[in-house]
């Protein structure tokens, strides 16, 4: 009973079998998996067990991160990190300050992005995301930042088995990226998980505003409300990608 209503934990249980303890665990998971970015200053997203705050609580607030590709002057990177690094807004007695870094790969150039991810760890702590679509330059750019556990975005329907391969060697999380429906993204995640990664986060794919909120709308449902387990893992966007101009 206590297990039950995790008072205590299920190791001090010395007469469960292996796998009753394995079926007990799994029952007991909170429907949305806990995933850390990073090792000082860490992102952790994930761990939710309601769809509005008023029902319980929300433990984990979402990271902000700004997206810096390596097609950019070096020296503006350098400044840029070290502006958001040193950023912060005091509200209601609040620092509110901005979470991480994702690094593109934008050149597609293995040389331009490791000098990126090189100058981005000498200037700051905070969470990076690698953003690179190609396994070879992902392997050579975890090479440089594994040390600081990235985000590794991401695997697709086209390179997931290379991608997850890198996420166990390097033991960091992992994107699974897919925009052809919540179907496709619940397969893939499957895969993906069958492989061996635990640390999962999804991104649907989705862009624009409307389609936006109606699409993780779903997703949260069908993780909470529903213990759909391939979809029971944090979200990932890129609002900036659907807009199309500084003003929105």
């Amino acid at each position: 009973m206590k297990v039950a209503q995790k008072q205590v934990d299920i190791s001090l249980c010395p007469h469960l079998s292996e796998e009753s303890i394995e079926i007990l665990e799994a029952a007991s998971r909170p429907p949305i998996r806990l995933v850390s970015i990073g090792n000082h200053n860490k992102i952790e997203v994930g761990n939710e067990t309601v769809l509005f705050r008023h029902e319980k609580t929300f433990y984990h607030q979402p990271g902000l991160v700004v997206r810096i590709k390596d097609t950019q002057p070096l020296d503006y990177a350098i400044q840029l990190a070290n502006e958001v690094t040193n950023y912060s807004v005091d509200r209601v007695g609040l620092e509110l300050r901005l979470n991480g870094f994702a690094l593109a790969n934008e050149s597609q150039n293995t040389e331009k992005f490791c000098k990126l991810i090189k100058a981005a760890v000498d200037s700051t702590d905070l969470p990076l995301i690698l953003v690179s679509a190609e396994p070879a330059i992902m392997n050579l750019a975890l090479e440089e930042a594994a040390q600081h556990r990235p985000l590794i975005y991401a695997a697709t329907k086209d390179n997931w088995q290379d991608m997850a391969q890198l996420a166990l060697n390097y033991h960091c999380p992992l994107v699974v990226s897919e925009p052809q429906g919540l179907g496709q993204l619940a397969e893939l995640s499957k895969l993906v998980s069958q492989k061996g990664v635990e640390d999962i986060i999804l991104d649907p794919g989705v862009l624009d505003s409307s389609n936006s909120v109606d699409t993780l709308t779903q997703l949260r449902r069908l993780a909470i409300n529903k213990s759909y387990r391939p979809l029971g893992y944090p979200i990932i966007t890129f609002p900036c990608d659907g807009t199309s101009s500084i003003e929105e």
